[in-house]
């Protein structure tokens, strides 16, 4: 995987250009804020804007390592 351009603005958002053989990737990655509502502690973090993203969703295991606490949906995802 090489990365051929990279660009980032003053509001925190990086632009990336991959190419991996045939194919060229676009990311957009945005740094953004997270709040625990129990304890109202923040952390700032990285994250891939998904322009086709119909909700918004973080991984488990990243949740977990970052001290969130989670619990079963009655309708899972």
């Amino acid at each position: 995987m090489q990365i051929d351009a990279g660009t980032s603005d003053s509001e925190g958002i990086e632009k990336k250009v991959r190419k991996t053989g045939e194919k060229v990737l676009r990311e957009v990655m945005v740094k953004i804020g997270l709040e625990r509502i129990d304890t109202q502690e923040g952390i700032t973090v990285e994250a891939l804007l998904d322009s086709g993203a119909t909700g918004l969703v973080m991984s488990s295991e990243f949740a977990k390592k970052q001290g969130f606490k989670l619990k079963k949906l009655e309708r899972p995802m």
